[in-house]
């Protein structure tokens, strides 16, 4: 297969993003410079301002990226049958899962901080909208019974902070692969959220059987 230009040039940038991404979750954002950037691909460091103008437009791409990685995950979500529960249990898993796939060093960041004004606008803008949209799931899924009543947005803040921390261990070549973090993760979540029966919500003390509960 004939790769164009166009696309020589995207996947040239994107290994370049991933190679940064990944110094900055090991070592931090500031304190990477482009000339280690550089050295890990083995190219000169003019080389690298053919694809990117500054490490600030890395770090904007790469919070960027993460977002297209949300909203594939949400449309992924969106399209499952089942429950709300359902949904919002695959919206966790699927994120995961790209996020720890081909692009996952180039998306696991935290570093929300270091980006310029007009950048944290644009990305802050996006993340909001992703998060209003778990937020909705989540309360549907408290108005269908499939999730107990929780706060719609502290859970939000629970799994995304996992999540967020990634970039602080996960290594593609680590011991734990990506769809078994997924699918840790996702099973820690649902067990969080899922609406409970009536026996599972008394205590195994406090239970008593029908015939107690009519006599007297």
């Amino acid at each position: 297969m004939v790769v164009s230009r166009d696309e020589q040039f995207e996947l040239k940038r994107n290994a370049l993003l991933r190679e940064a991404a990944g110094a900055f979750a090991a070592r931090g954002y500031h304190a990477t410079s482009l000339d280690e950037v550089a050295a890990s691909l083995g190219v000169t460091k003019a080389a690298l301002y053919h694809y990117v103008r500054s490490k600030q437009e890395i770090l904007f791409e790469c919070h960027m990226r993460a977002m297209d990685l949300g909203d594939q995950a949400l449309e992924h979500a969106r399209a499952q049958p089942g429950s709300a529960f359902d949904r919002v249990v695959a919206l966790a898993r699927r994120y995961v899962e790209l996020i720890t796939g081909a692009m996952g060093r180039m998306a696991v960041l935290s570093e929300f901080d270091a980006l310029d004004d007009a950048s944290k606008e644009i990305v802050a803008a996006r993340r909001d909208r992703w998060d209003r949209a778990m937020r909705e799931m989540i309360a549907e899924g408290v108005v269908d019974g499939s999730i107990r009543p929780v706060d719609a947005k502290l859970a939000v803040f629970y799994l995304m902070g996992a999540i967020n921390w990634m970039s602080r261990w996960y290594r593609p070549e680590g011991d734990a692969s990506g769809a078994r973090i997924a699918a840790t993760f996702s099973e820690l979540f649902a067990e969080g959220i899922r609406a409970r029966s009536r026996a599972d919500a008394c205590p195994a003390g406090e239970r008593v059987s029908p015939r107690e509960s009519t006599d007297g």
